[in-house]
């Protein structure tokens, strides 16, 4: 028993020491802690079951995610590149070791979520604040514009990407109001509900659309949730989620860098993706460019007969040739910027379908569906809200073409499905 809970303590160190690299951004340590996260698990469930595995990996999205993987290591078989194919497979290695180390044992549960949680905050919270002050330095003793205060500048100190830092921050910015609904608080009820603030300003901040949608429509769903909580608790609990409310209207409703976002979806001509042929002048919003990327799909898998098969690890390449041969903008030589090279399909379906053909694009459909049975079989809201965030990420984002990006798809939905249930077989600490 004494060794269980050494194993105990240290799967504990080291899911904290993974929340704070993941939110640090420092990729080599989230890979190495998952990696012993993993490790000691395995052995927690030895010595615990005489097993070496834990009844927690027969569920289907482990085994949807081992199908993708499989497919793209088949499929990389007949690759003349061994190299570029290792650096494929590597990146998406992900898909595989956080299920596994999520399942490897029965250590999760809800106590152990909550005690984590902490951390997980705490960090979210000293991180975005540091990029802030940082921010403001820049702003005004070194004579930065304005930008360092929004998007990828924001967080560039840690070199995150402000969309999934964003994902992190709507996380914690869910759980919070979960809490809130218990009655249970971050240290006090005011402290708790300016954190909730806090974290919606950080949000807009960070300028993803698909984030802040989310953010607005997870208050309006919350706010009526409230309305039916004790009268006493009412008014403080309903004052703040609609401050959090106006902040968000307000800055939306005005001239400025995150409204612009917004504006620019309605603001393109739909009708610019049919040309066959453009000019390095032209630019393209998010969603033009997004339908841009299903012709261009279309094209590729049908000149290489590729619809079964798909192109595997030549997926950029072939993408960057259409770039240029539409005479997109790549560059004009004089800068290191090169444009439009080196950008994905920014859709993860529409991924898996170039890379891998229909076989992958199947198999990341099971992916999507074993998640949302997740959250049909668990029930819990937090967990629902998340799955929906994440399926509605894959389309706008190529989740899987970073390592980071394949960690947080693969992350939550298990973490808050096995973080939900109400002991384990450690106990709580």
């Amino acid at each position: 028993m004494k060794r269980l809970k050494h194993l105990d303590l240290l799967l504990y160190f080291w899911w904290i020491v993974f929340f704070i690299s993941v939110i640090c951004c420092f990729r080599a340590i989230s890979s190495i802690t998952i990696g012993l996260v993993l490790a000691t698990g395995l052995l927690k469930n030895k010595i615990n079951t005489g097993s070496w595995l834990n009844r927690r990996l027969k569920n289907g999205f482990t085994a949807a995610c081992c199908l993708f993987y499989l497919i793209q290591v088949l499929l990389l078989l007949y690759s003349d590149n061994l190299t570029e194919s290792a650096k494929y497979l590597q990146t998406k290695s992900a898909m595989i070791f956080v299920p596994l180390a999520l399942c490897c044992s029965s250590y999760l549960s809800g106590p152990v979520r909550q005690k984590l949680m902490k951390y997980y905050i705490w960090t979210l919270a000293a991180v975005l604040f540091y990029c802030l002050l940082l921010a403001l330095y820049r702003y005004f003793f070194t004579g930065a514009q304005n930008d360092v205060f929004f998007y990828h500048e924001l967080v560039s100190p840690f070199k995150q990407h402000a969309v999934q830092i964003s994902i992190l921050l709507f996380a914690g910015l869910v759980y919070l109001l979960e809490q809130a609904r218990k009655a249970v608080y971050f240290y006090n009820r005011l402290f708790h509900f300016l954190l909730i603030f806090y974290f919606t300003g950080c949000m807009l901040l960070l300028s993803s659309k698909l984030v802040i949608s989310f953010s607005a429509g997870c208050l309006v769903y919350y706010f009526f949730l409230f309305l039916k909580t004790k009268k006493n608790t009412r008014f403080i609990t309903l004052t703040s989620l609609f401050a959090c409310l106006l902040l968000i209207i307000l800055v939306l409703s005005t001239q400025n860098k995150i409204s612009k976002r917004f504006n620019e979806i309605v603001s393109g001509d739909m009708s610019l993706v049919q040309q066959q042929d453009f000019n390095p002048g032209i630019y393209f919003n998010g969603l033009q460019f997004r339908l841009l990327q299903w012709r261009f799909v279309k094209e590729i898998l049908t000149e290489h007969h590729a619809w079964l098969t798909g192109v595997s690890d030549d997926a950029q390449t072939l993408l960057d040739k259409k770039y240029i041969s539409t005479h997109m903008y790549t560059g004009d030589g004089t800068t290191a910027h090169r444009g439009y090279l080196g950008y994905n399909t920014h859709d993860g379906f529409l991924e898996s379908l170039l890379q891998s053909g229909i076989p992958g694009l199947v198999s990341f459909i099971l992916i999507c569906y074993a998640m949302m049975h997740l959250a049909i079989r668990r029930q819990n809201r937090e967990l629902t809200i998340m799955v929906i965030l994440l399926i509605a990420y894959c389309f706008n984002e190529a989740v899987l073409e970073t390592q980071y990006g394949g960690t947080l798809f693969t992350l939550f939905p298990l973490f808050l499905y096995y973080g939900t249930e109400a002991y384990s077989d450690s106990g709580p600490l």
